[in-house]
C-alpha cells in the first residue's frame, strides 16, 4: 500500500517539473519569436542605403512609405476619400445633378469612392445612419430638399460635412439665417433665384406685364416657401396679380385639368385676351414632367418655368427659362465638395451657392406655336436656345457649331 502511494507522489512530481519545464519552454519559444520579428521590423522600417533619405515621407507628407524585400511602397497616409449621397426618391432631376457630381469627380478626385443611401424613414434612423458613417466617410451630399430638410434636422452640428444639392433656398426654407454661411457643418447650394431677380426678367420678356398664373404642387412645400411666396410678394408690390395654380392629383378640385381652365379664366377676368399674362412653373417636381399637359391647358399663354431643364428641342418643351439648371447647381455643389475634402475650406464657412447670372434657356418652337415675339436682348443673354423646328442653336452659352 505504502509502494502504491510513494509512486503516486512520484508521478505527480514529474508532472509538475515537466509542465514547469513545458512553461518555461513556451516563454523562451515566444520570447525568441517575438525578438526576431522586432529585429525583422526594425530591419524593414529601416530606410534602405540604395535611396535617398529626403524621399522618406515626413509626418505631413501626403505618402506614407513601407519598406520591404528590397522595395519601397509609397501609399497615400489617408484613407481613399469616401463619399456619401442621401436621396429621398426616384426623380430625373436627382439622376441628373447625381451623374454631373460624379463626372466632377471623376476628373478632380478619381480615386474617390461613392455610397449612394435613400434617405430612412423617420428621424432616429437617419441619425443612426449618419452616426454609423462617422469615421468611414469624408463628406455627405443631400440630394433635393426633402432629404436636405430632414437631415438638417437631426445632424445640425454633427461630425460629418455635409452639402445640399439640387434643393431649394436654405434661408427662406427656415434652414440658416443668413446667406454668408452656416457657421456649422453644413454648406448650402440653391436652385432658387432672388424674386426681384424673377420679376425683373418676366417684365423684360413681357413689359406690358399685369397677371402671372404661377403652378406649383400642392405637396411641394419648398417650392411653395421658396418660390411662390416670394414672387407672389414682390409682384403684389409692383401692382402686379398673382393667380395661384395648386395642382394635386389626390384632390378633384386640384387636378390639373380642374385647376388651370379655373385659373386661366381668373386671368382673363383681369386680361381678357391673356395679352399680358403669363404662367410661372415653380421647380416642382411632379410638375416639371407634366410640360405637355400644362401646355395643353395654357390657351396659349406663354410657359415660363424655374427650371432651364424643362425647356427642351422637344414638342412638349417651356417656352422660357429663367433660373438655375441642375447641372449648374450640381456643378457647384461639386466645387464646395472638392474644397472642403482638401482641407482648402471649413464647410460652415461656405456661402450658400447662388448662380448668377441665371442660366436663360428658350424654345423658338415653343414662341412659333404660341406667334410669341421673345425681345431681342434675353436671345443675346440665353446660354440654350433651341430653333423653330426644335434644332439646338446654341447650348451651355456656345453656338453647337463651336462645340464640335
Amino acid at each position: 500500500m505504502s509502494q502504491v502511494i510513494h509512486f503516486n507522489l512520484m508521478c505527480r512530481v514529474f508532472h509538475k517539473v515537466n509542465f514547469r519545464k513545458v512553461m518555461v519552454g513556451l516563454a523562451l519559444m515566444l520570447f525568441t519569436i517575438c525578438t526576431q520579428a522586432q529585429t525583422e521590423s526594425s530591419k524593414q522600417t529601416q530606410w534602405p542605403q540604395w535611396l535617398g533619405k529626403e524621399l522618406q515621407p515626413t509626418a505631413n507628407s501626403h505618402w506614407k512609405a513601407e519598406v520591404a524585400n528590397e522595395s519601397v511602397l509609397y501609399a497615400p497616409a489617408k484613407a481613399l476619400p469616401k463619399v456619401l449621397v442621401i436621396v429621398s426618391r426616384k426623380a430625373t432631376s436627382y439622376d441628373i445633378a447625381l451623374k454631373t457630381l460624379l463626372s466632377e469627380f471623376s476628373r478632380a478626385l478619381p480615386q474617390a469612392q461613392w455610397v449612394v443611401k435613400k434617405l430612412p424613414a423617420t428621424p432616429n434612423e437617419i441619425s443612426s445612419m449618419l452616426q454609423r458613417f462617422e469615421g468611414d466617410v469624408s463628406l455627405v451630399y443631400t440630394l433635393g430638399s426633402r432629404a436636405t430638410v430632414e437631415v438638417r434636422k437631426v445632424y445640425k452640428g454633427g461630425k460629418l460635412p455635409v452639402i445640399s444639392v439640387n434643393a431649394k433656398d436654405p434661408v427662406q426654407l427656415g434652414l440658416i439665417d443668413q446667406y454668408s454661411g452656416s457657421g456649422d457643418n453644413f454648406a448650402f447650394t440653391s436652385l432658387n433665384l432672388p424674386a426681384e431677380v424673377v420679376l425683373n426678367f418676366i417684365q423684360r420678356f413681357k413689359p406690358t406685364l399685369k397677371s402671372i398664373g404661377i403652378l406649383y404642387a400642392n405637396t411641394n412645400r419648398s417650392a411653395y416657401l421658396t418660390q411662390f411666396l416670394p414672387l407672389q410678394k414682390v409682384a403684389q408690390q409692383a401692382g402686379i396679380k398673382i393667380v395661384p395654380i395648386a395642382v394635386d392629383e389626390n384632390e378633384a378640385e386640384l387636378k390639373l385639368d380642374v385647376a388651370m381652365p379655373r385659373a386661366i379664366k381668373t386671368l382673363k377676368q383681369g386680361d381678357p385676351q391673356l395679352a399680358h399674362s403669363v404662367l410661372w412653373l415653380t421647380g416642382s417636381s411632379s410638375l416639371l414632367s407634366r410640360v405637355d399637359e400644362i401646355n395643353q391647358h395654357s390657351q396659349q399663354l406663354a410657359l415660363i418655368s424655374a427650371v432651364p431643364d424643362v425647356v427642351n428641342e422637344t414638342e412638349h418643351s417651356a417656352l422660357m427659362s429663367f433660373g438655375v439648371s441642375f447641372v449648374n447647381n450640381a456643378h457647384q455643389a461639386a466645387i464646395y465638395g472638392l474644397k472642403v475634402i482638401k482641407g482648402e475650406i471649413e464647410v460652415g464657412q461656405l456661402p450658400v451657392g447662388v448662380i448668377s447670372p441665371p442660366d436663360i434657356a428658350i424654345s423658338f418652337q415653343q414662341a412659333k406655336r404660341i406667334r410669341q415675339q421673345v425681345p431681342f436682348v434675353l436671345m443675346e443673354m440665353a446660354s440654350d436656345v433651341y430653333g423653330v423646328n426644335g434644332t439646338v442653336i446654341r447650348l451651355n452659352g456656345k453656338p453647337v457649331k463651336e462645340q464640335k
